[in-house]
C-alpha cells in the first residue's frame, strides 16, 4: 500500500515537471513583438454599393447656435411631398384649379384694314363710274386703334342710276361694284320676268361699315363690315310702292317669293359670302352680302 502511494506521487511529480518544462520552452520561442496587420494602401477607397452614396455626417452645432434652416428639398423629403421641377410646374398649375389663371388671355389685336392695290382700285373706280353709280371718295377711316377701317372708302348714294341706298354709309370700291353688278345683272332682269310691271327704285340697307365682330359677338373673328367689305339688305323698293322684305320666303308660292329666292341665289355670282334670310338665327330679317377673299375662289352661299 505504501509502495503504491509512493509510486503515484512520483508519477505526478514527473508529469508536473514535464508540463512546466514545455511551457518554458514555448515562451522562449515567441518573438519579442507581436505581428502587426498589413497596412492598407493609401489609394484604396472604401467599397460602397453603387446606388447608395456615402453620407457625409453633419457637424454638430454649438449649444447656443440657431437651428439650421431647412431647404424646400429637405422639407419635401421629410414630409413625403413630391418634388417639383421647372419642367412640370406648368402642368401642375393646369391640374390645380386654384393655381390656374382666372382671367382669359387678351385677344391679339389684328388690323382689319385692307391694303388697296392702286392699279386694282383705279380699275374698280373706272368700272363703277361706267355703270352709272353715284359716289364720293372719303378720307381713310381708322377706328379702335387701327383695328377697323377702310383705306380708300367710298360713300355710295346710288349704286345704279335712279336706285338709291337708304343708308349711304362707307364701303370699299370692290363691295360697291359687286352691289352695282348684282342689282344690274341679276335683280333687274329677274324683276322684269317675275313682276314685269314693276321697276326697282331703291335699296333699304343697314349701315355697311360698322366696327364690330361677326354677328355682334364679344369674341371671335372681325366682321367684314369692319373692313368695308359687306352690306346688309333689308328690302327692295319697287315702283308701285311694294316692298320686297328680306324675310324667309322658302315656302312662299307667289312670284314675289320666287323673285326673292332667285336674286338671293344669284347674289353668289357677285359676292363671295351670301347669307339668305332665315339661314341662321342672326339672319332672319336681312340678306348679308360680302366680298371676303378666300383661297381658290371659294364661295359661301346659304
Amino acid at each position: 500500500m505504501r509502495r503504491s502511494t509512493a509510486w503515484a506521487a512520483s508519477w505526478a511529480a514527473r508529469s508536473l515537471a514535464a508540463t512546466f518544462s514545455a511551457m518554458v520552452l514555448t515562451a522562449a520561442s515567441l518573438p519579442d513583438s507581436p505581428p502587426l496587420p498589413t497596412q492598407k494602401p493609401a489609394n484604396l477607397q472604401a467599397e460602397t454599393p453603387p446606388d447608395r452614396p456615402v453620407a457625409t455626417p453633419r457637424p454638430k452645432p454649438a449649444p447656443d447656435a440657431p437651428a439650421p434652416t431647412q431647404t424646400p428639398s429637405d422639407e419635401r423629403r421629410e414630409t413625403g411631398a413630391p418634388e417639383t421641377t421647372p419642367d412640370d410646374t406648368g402642368d401642375r398649375q393646369a391640374d390645380d384649379p386654384a393655381a390656374a389663371k382666372t382671367e382669359p388671355e387678351p385677344e391679339p389685336k389684328v388690323s382689319a384694314i385692307v391694303a388697296e392695290d392702286p392699279i386694282k382700285l383705279e380699275a374698280c373706280l373706272r368700272d363703277l363710274k361706267a355703270i352709272g353709280a353715284q359716289f364720293e371718295t372719303k378720307d381713310p377711316i381708322r377706328d379702335e386703334d387701327g383695328i377697323c377701317g377702310i383705306e380708300k372708302p367710298l360713300v355710295v348714294t346710288q349704286p345704279l342710276p335712279g336706285v338709291a341706298l337708304s343708308d349711304p354709309s362707307p364701303m370699299r370700291c370692290q363691295a360697291a361694284l359687286a352691289l352695282s353688278h348684282w342689282l344690274k345683272d341679276t335683280v333687274q332682269p329677274t324683276l322684269a320676268l317675275a313682276l314685269p310691271d314693276q321697276k326697282l327704285t331703291g335699296v333699304r340697307n343697314a349701315p355697311a361699315y360698322t366696327c364690330r365682330k361677326r354677328n355682334g359677338a364679344e369674341t371671335g373673328k372681325i366682321s367684314e363690315h369692319a373692313r368695308g367689305n359687306a352690306i346688309d339688305i333689308i328690302g327692295l323698293d319697287l315702283s308701285k310702292g311694294e316692298l320686297v322684305a328680306m324675310t324667309p320666303k322658302t315656302e312662299d308660292p307667289t312670284m314675289t317669293g320666287a323673285f326673292q329666292r332667285t336674286i338671293t341665289a344669284g347674289a353668289c355670282l357677285h359676292f363671295t359670302t351670301v347669307l339668305s334670310p332665315g339661314s341662321d338665327a342672326t339672319h332672319q330679317d336681312h340678306l348679308h352680302l360680302d366680298v371676303l377673299e378666300r383661297k381658290a375662289g371659294y364661295r359661301y352661299c346659304r
